[in-house]
């Protein structure tokens, strides 16, 4: 009982007043990001050995289990004397960003700031005596640029409590609880007092208990209430308890989700320096991949690793200033929109009010965008740099065509807003069939109505959440055509509480109905059948499932349903 409150009270602290923190957030979507630490000054090498390219050089220590020892004495050597926090803000907000994120203290446990609760910190321990976190906060606030800090509260291979180190210190001797009161909430609280106002902290690695994660929260809505947390302050097995979702490093979903969400990712192969790592990504491929990125519904956050002496890498720089150059002309088509569900062979698609902007990567060869999925008459369509020069529009079959502009393109990118009438209206996502072939109803494909929500869980993965009431469904549109029998298979997770409360999925005219069974603590999914249905003719179909009645609990995690033809070999197992 006592942990099913500290739950529910740290729900109740993450619901609260979260519409209002987002909302910048939402607005924003493209941040950097700063790792930056003792890591940085062995750029990838230690005694002969290198971190592999495309792996990560700040987890150095414990790829080589350097010893505490030998690791806090190459630290003393850290002394950035070309770490400029103007410039570095300045670059920011060049590139377009709108909000910085610094490595406050990494998995190694050194602080890259002035910290009271261990000298280990870069001001008492090295040379340098400055603090970075201070200096960049105070440049973010001049700059208008938010400011917020990474912690990783649960690694610290440094303190013989933290996790991670196992080669120095005896796993079965280790307390963890006293690590977290002498060290990982003291510095927390630390950088949520002395530093003004935080966009956000950037948690890392996870709570293993929803409440030690409780905690957490609970420490930042009490210090700043407004400050937005990340989904990996809590367990990456266990339910998001942070503000937003974190996709994996590098990561992306395949289609929209419906919570707010970020991707971190590297403008190389790593995100501490690595001298051995010169893999940088082209201007083009960082621009797309915002783009994708924000159709989808997501944040953007850029790595970028500076070197020991606190120089931004050349090649960083010179990949950030083409972006912000594209970023200062196309910026509208970025800050403030929307997900937008059509997806095109030659691009993506933002939304803003009534406006479509529509993001050119590969131009047809005959000049013209085919726009096909919309509903909405366009009143108008014009290149976003050339506003006053009106594009030829025509409509036929349900596929809008919009001539480009001949000359003039962005070789990455070039935007052309189309104005709709009214609100946007799509049509929705179709699963056909090929010959004899069933049908897996995936989340992507689903569409949502209700507290129903696409959700991404890094243990979970994709799935559907958050569904308490026959009003909150999920619903797939099917071309069937092939007439016959289906068998008709669910695949989900289900937490005890769940246990026997009963759903409905209805395949066209037809309901099935079943009862959900425990399939362990979180994402332990299993697949159940759940009958037969008869489909008497090819043609579109609904299926549609939601709970058969209201609960106080989430129905289940559901990956997929399956409509395999009778006869046929299963799809999935």
């Amino acid at each position: 009982m006592i942990r099913l409150i500290v739950t529910l009270v740290a729900a109740c602290l993450v619901v609260e007043g979260a519409e209002e923190r987002i909302q910048w957030f939402r607005h924003d979507k493209f941040g950097m990001f700063i790792h930056w630490g003792p890591y940085s000054l062995l750029a990838g090498e230690w005694q002969g050995q290198r971190v592999p390219v495309g792996s990560e050089a700040e987890w150095i220590m414990q790829r080589f289990n350097i010893p505490v020892k030998q690791y806090r004495e190459m630290a003393h050597g850290l002394d950035p004397e070309k770490f400029n926090a103007q410039e570095i803000v300045a670059l920011a907000k060049r590139t377009g960003m709108k909000y910085v994120v610094i490595t406050a203290k990494h998995h190694d446990g050194f602080a890259m700031y002035r910290s009271k609760v261990s000298n280990y910190n870069i001001v008492d321990w090295t040379a340098f005596k400055r603090d970075p976190v201070e200096e960049l906060s105070r440049e973010c606030r001049k700059a208008g640029i938010r400011f917020c800090v990474y912690y990783s509260h649960r690694e610290d291979w440094d303190h013989p409590d933290g996790y991670g180190n196992n080669w120095d210190y005896d796993r079965t001797r280790k307390n963890f609880e006293r690590y977290l009161e002498e060290k990982s909430k003291p510095q927390l609280r630390e950088l949520l007092t002395n530093y003004g106002p935080l966009g956000l902290v950037w948690f890392d690695r996870g709570m293993d208990t929803p409440q030690q994660t409780a905690e957490f929260v609970k420490l930042v809505r009490t210090l700043q209430p407004n400050c937005l947390i990340n989904g990996r302050v809590g367990n990456y097995a266990q339910d998001l308890m942070g503000d937003y979702q974190n996709m994996n490093d590098n990561g992306m979903p395949a289609g929209g989700l419906d919570e707010y969400w970020e991707t971190p990712q590297t403008l190389n192969g790593t995100w501490g320096y690595s001298r051995f790592d010169q893999q940088w990504k082209t201007p083009g491929v960082v621009i797309r991949r915002l783009v994708e990125i924000v159709s989808k519904g997501g944040n953007y956050l850029l790595n970028i690793g500076p070197m020991a002496d606190g120089t931004i890498p050349a090649p960083s720089v010179a990949v950030l200033e083409q972006v912000g150059a594209w970023m200062r002309k196309n910026g509208d088509s970025i800050y403030g929109t929307s997900a937008c569900p059509m997806e095109f062979p030659w691009g993506r698609c933002t939304i803003k009010d009534n406006r479509l902007f529509l993001h050119v990567f590969s131009p047809p060869a005959d000049g013209i965008l085919r726009v096909s999925g919309l509903r909405n008459p366009v009143r108008t369509a014009y290149a976003l740099l050339e506003p006053s020069r009106k594009l030829a529009v025509r409509g036929s079959g349900g596929v809008t065509a919009i001539s480009l502009p001949p000359g003039g393109r962005d070789e990455n990118d070039t935007v052309i807003v189309a104005e709709i009438a009214g609100k946007l209206e799509t049509e929705p996502f179709v699963l056909t069939q090929g010959s004899d072939l069933g049908f897996e109803l995936d989340t992507m494909a689903a569409a949502t109505s209700g507290k129903a929500a696409k959700r991404f869980n890094r243990e979970g993965k994709f799935h559907i959440a958050r569904w308490t009431a026959p009003e909150d469904s999920a619903t797939w549109t099917l071309l069937i055509s092939q007439a016959g029998t289906y068998s008709v298979r669910i695949r989900y997770a289900a937490r005890p509480e769940s246990a026997g409360a009963r759903y409905v999925l209805n395949v066209g005219p037809q309901s099935l109905e079943g009862a959900v069974e425990q399939t362990g603590p979180w994402y332990q999914y299993r697949t159940f059948d759940l009958g037969m249905a008869k489909i008497e003719k090819a043609g579109r179909y609904l299926v549609t499932m939601h709970p058969a009645e209201s609960a106080g609990h989430n129905l289940m995690y559901l990956q997929s349903v399956v409509l395999q033809p009778v006869g046929v070999p299963q799809m999935i197992d």
